[in-house]
């Protein structure tokens, strides 16, 4: 398996670090509001992966954390409740933002990881983190916070490989609070936050004294990868937009706990959604989330059917007419399944055609080539119009949707036809033969009015449930 490491900035070779597991940790949501559709690229984009490793024989361990704790979501939460205690609010509030993204990724049939730490129940693990940090040299005490000690770190290890960072940029004895900042922030970076008025916050012991207060941003994903997946681990994948500072800082701290230059071996990265050629933001009226898509009468699996013909590498431009030729081309590959269902049934190969495996063989080749899924899916349309057996194809497209994720399986059941409803279509088949198209075409009328449709083949014809 060829992959693109953010870290090189080369496709390599995927060599895991235990021989037959691959272990993978995602930057998951902020739970402070519904996820956007952009949002929902890169979680797609993690769930091909990983369902590509399992293709290829790996047994995989995925992690996504959960954010639900950071600058956004406490505001977000005293605004909603205001008369709780910063604590419960915070609770009440990200738990209800999670429930949604789950519910999201269960209508975009991403597989859901073995591990979803979230944050505020990993308090302890950061802290631990934190002090081995502190240990080192690597990080100070300023005013009840801690920070990361940049110039120190960046003496030893390597800074800015990520983001391409200019480390003559780093501001000696300069810090920022924010957990998100622009590539010029180049400053030593917050650990933990000194407790505020009306946030919540946890007790923090260090040599004697409490330190009172909250984790960064930053910390939270190292301490949770981590206790998960253990160091080193092997793939680490988010958008494009974490590189710097939060994938940056990440790496950062962990080499700086671990004392290791490498804790994560690959960093993957998907690139932007644009929404008609624009950035996504709520001030141009562009922010969609898969309610919105959901609105407007759109399967969120056409959404994902619509991320995977883009390649993770490269911008995706979402426009409403893509979306519906999406949804169009799902319809076709859905219908694809149930008249392969029909004339071949599905079972299991025992044997297959030298035809089927060259199939089998060049869709392993694409999708191990950095995951290139939109070529991947033109080798399923190529395979449904191949001159092989009904039940090669229909075999093959569902092992190949163990990678899509597109529901194949679900349109794979032998559809039972009333009798009624074939004899008609047998008499109908018949009159077409003599020619006579105004009686055939009322008996199609007659066969919609009984809840089927039949569409006219070169060899026949095939009937399916009507929309």
């Amino acid at each position: 398996i060829l992959l693109f490491n953010s870290l090189s900035r080369r496709k390599e070779e995927f060599k895991p670090v235990k021989p037959g597991l691959a272990l993978v940790y995602t930057c998951g949501p902020t739970v402070y509001d519904y996820a956007h559709i952009g949002n929902l690229r890169s979680f797609i984009f993690a769930d091909i992966l990983v369902r590509t490793l399992r293709y290829n024989g790996y047994k995989t361990v995925w992690t996504m954390n959960i954010t639900d704790i950071d600058d956004k979501t406490i505001a977000a939460s005293r605004k909603k409740y205001p008369d709780l205690t910063p604590k419960t609010a915070l609770r009440k509030f990200t738990r209800e933002y999670e429930r949604y993204f789950w519910q999201d990724l269960k209508k975009l049939n991403v597989t859901k990881p073995d591990h979803t730490p979230r944050a505020t129940e990993t308090i302890k693990e950061m802290q631990e983190m934190i002090l081995s940090i502190m240990e080192k040299g690597l990080a100070y005490e300023q005013d009840g916070s801690i920070y990361f000690d940049l110039k120190r770190y960046a003496e030893k290890y390597r800074y800015g490989t990520l983001a391409d960072v200019d480390l003559s940029q780093i501001k000696a004895g300069a810090r920022v609070d924010a957990d998100e900042y622009s590539k010029k922030n180049i400053n030593d970076f917050v650990l933990w936050k000194a407790k505020k008025p009306g946030e919540p916050s946890w007790n923090f012991e260090i040599k004697g004294r409490n330190f009172p207060g909250r984790p960064g941003w930053h910390i939270e994903c190292s301490a949770m990868s981590k206790k998960f997946l253990g160091i080193p681990f092997d793939i680490h994948t988010g958008g494009t937009d974490l590189k710097f500072p939060h994938h940056e800082d990440e790496l950062a701290q962990t080499s700086a706990a671990c004392g290791c230059s490498l804790p994560v071996k690959y960093w993957l990265h998907n690139e932007h959604l644009l929404v008609e050629g624009n950035k996504m933001s709520k001030s141009l009226g562009n922010f969609f989330t898969i309610r919105d898509l959901e609105k407007k009468g759109h399967n969120p699996l056409a959404f994902r059917l619509l991320c995977l013909q883009s390649h993770y590498r490269s911008k995706m431009n979402f426009t409403w007419s893509g979306l519906q030729s999406a949804e169009k081309g799902l319809e076709n590959l859905q219908t694809s399944i149930q008249r392969l269902s029909q004339e071949g049934g599905r079972s299991s190969l025992r044997k297959i055609s030298k035809d089927a495996i060259g199939y089998r063989e060049e869709f392993l080749r694409k999708i191990n080539d950095d995951l290139n899924i939109p070529a991947a899916l033109a080798l399923a349309q190529r395979l449904i119009k191949a001159n092989i057996p009904a039940v090669e194809k229909l075999a093959l497209l569902l092992e190949f949707d163990e990678v899509f994720g597109l529901g194949f399986s679900s349109f794979a059941k032998r559809l039972k036809i009333p009798k009624e409803v074939r004899q008609l279509a047998e008499r109908r088949l018949n009159l077409r033969k003599e020619g006579k198209w105004e009686e055939a075409d009322r008996l199609r009328e007659r066969i919609r009015r009984l809840g089927y449709e039949i569409e006219d083949r070169a060899d026949g014809y095939f009937l399916k449930k009507a929309n």
